[in-house]
């Protein structure tokens, strides 16, 4: 009636656990991609010396695949390596301990973006992408911080308002006490003031002062010091910051997407087809000044300029207009009010500023023109048809909205793995699909059959 079931079944001969993983699954294209790369900018920061490590290519893949599935934890990631089959073949039965897999994420891959740039590179090699036409957008992930634990610069001006008074109040304290001193040391006599003044009656006076002046020198340099810790806090603010987060300086206060307010980062991302070609991180709680950086970070990975750009209002700018009118790149990006402004022409109602900026209302009237012709619908659909989904397969499938690092250059390392597990699962539904499609070339055939898929 029943299958047989027999837990304590031994076997003559271990099983190969490549044999057990599906001939598609994911970590099998993770294992090739690392395998040919070059991760020589990791090796080198290992030393020669002392026990011999685990290998940097083991560690990365064993990482990627981990975070293509949600997992982050580097406790979770070490207890899979002695329960999970993918895990096993993926890491050659090896098992490093949660620290080593913290410490390899954290120290040994500071310069992770010349190995993502190598998976931007096949990519493109696939025809996935070729930086004609890219889609910029930004998403929020929150800080790993406490809420409460945070420096606003509103409570940083209101103390040094409070301070300065204060010191006031000490300055004009000691000047009261430096003249009752000089009417004590001075030509003080009873026949100008009508007291007798003895000399102990004076060294008691003079001691009372001095001890005064002392205290009041004490609180001083208290006060000075407050003062030199909020001008530190300041310096780490900067200018275009109005918080910080106390445990991840480089985090910012900002609105996140899912509506509540937290120290976190403005994650940008540059795609191509669902491919993300760049990435950023950035304190800012505004994309428009962040449109310049993502195409600086587009050129550097992949060496080209893109020709369209899309992306939505909030990077459309005057400034951001005329930076894509000098790198000769067209531009889709409505402009602030781009969507009451088409109501208003329609009806007939629009009128224009009663002192306009020239330059800022040309840049408008040619976007208003170019979004609403077909080409511009178009590339507004594709805007939200390419980046956002990208942004959705990281939040929802990766189960990633909080960084496991802090501060900016680990949290971009998390953001750079994210990237690069979301570029691997595109490449392998890429191939899928040319193989289906009978659209063979020597790439896809080589990779296609890493992956046991068949073609007619």
């Amino acid at each position: 009636m029943f299958k047989l079931y027999a837990q304590n079944q031994v076997q003559l001969l271990p099983p190969n656990l490549s044999d057990m993983i599906e001939k598609d699954h994911a970590a099998r294209l993770i294992s090739s991609v690392v395998d040919e790369m070059d991760i020589s900018a990791i090796e080198r920061s290992y030393s020669s010396q002392g026990c011999r490590a685990y290998h940097p290519a083991m560690l990365l893949k064993v990482l990627v695949y981990a975070y293509s599935i949600g997992l982050r934890s580097s406790r979770k990631i070490a207890d899979r390596l002695q329960e999970d089959i993918v895990f096993m073949r993926l890491s050659g039965r090896s098992t490093p301990d949660f620290r080593t897999i913290a410490l390899f994420r954290k120290d040994r891959m500071t310069d992770f973006k010349a190995v993502f740039v190598q998976v931007v590179s096949l990519c493109m090699e696939l025809g996935m992408a070729r930086v004609g036409t890219i889609s910029i957008d930004g998403t929020k992930f929150t800080a790993n911080t406490s809420r409460n634990r945070v420096v606003y610069r509103k409570n940083l001006e209101r103390r040094k308002q409070s301070i300065a008074e204060k010191i006031d109040a000490i300055i004009d304290e000691a000047d009261e006490l430096d003249r009752q001193e000089d009417a004590l040391y001075g030509d003080t006599t009873a026949h100008h003031t009508g007291i007798s003044f003895d000399k102990e009656t004076i060294r008691k006076a003079l001691g009372k002062i001095q001890k005064k002046k002392t205290s009041l020198g004490k609180k001083k340099e208290t006060l000075k010091a407050i003062q030199d810790d909020i001008k530190k806090k300041e310096r780490i603010m900067r200018k275009d910051r109005n918080s910080y987060a106390v445990a991840d300086k480089d985090a910012t206060v900002m609105l996140m997407k899912e509506e509540y307010i937290a120290p976190g980062y403005n994650a940008q991302l540059a795609t191509e087809n669902q491919v993300v070609l760049a990435y950023g991180l950035f304190p800012n709680r505004t994309d428009y000044k962040l449109l310049k950086p993502m195409i600086a970070e587009v050129e550097n990975m992949t060496g080209l300029t893109p020709k369209r750009v899309a992306a939505d209002a909030g990077y459309g700018m005057k400034s951001n207009y005329r930076f894509l009118k000098h790198k000769r790149i067209t531009g889709f990006i409505p402009y602030q009010n781009y969507n009451r402004d088409v109501v208003l022409k329609h009806k007939g109602l629009y009128a224009l500023p009663k002192n306009p900026d020239v330059e800022l209302e040309k840049y408008k009237a040619r976007m208003f023109i170019r979004l609403g012709s077909e080409e511009g619908k178009k590339m507004m659909k594709r805007r939200r048809e390419d980046v956002e989904p990208v942004f959705g397969d990281m939040k929802e499938h990766m189960k990633f909205r909080r960084f496991t690092l802090r501060g900016k250059p680990k949290c971009l390392i998390e953001l750079g793995i994210l990237s690069f597990a979301h570029n691997i699962k595109k490449i392998k539904t890429f191939i899928q699909s040319r193989i289906q499609q009978d659209i063979i070339t020597e790439d896809i055939e080589k990779w296609g059959q890493i992956l046991g898929y068949a073609h007619s």
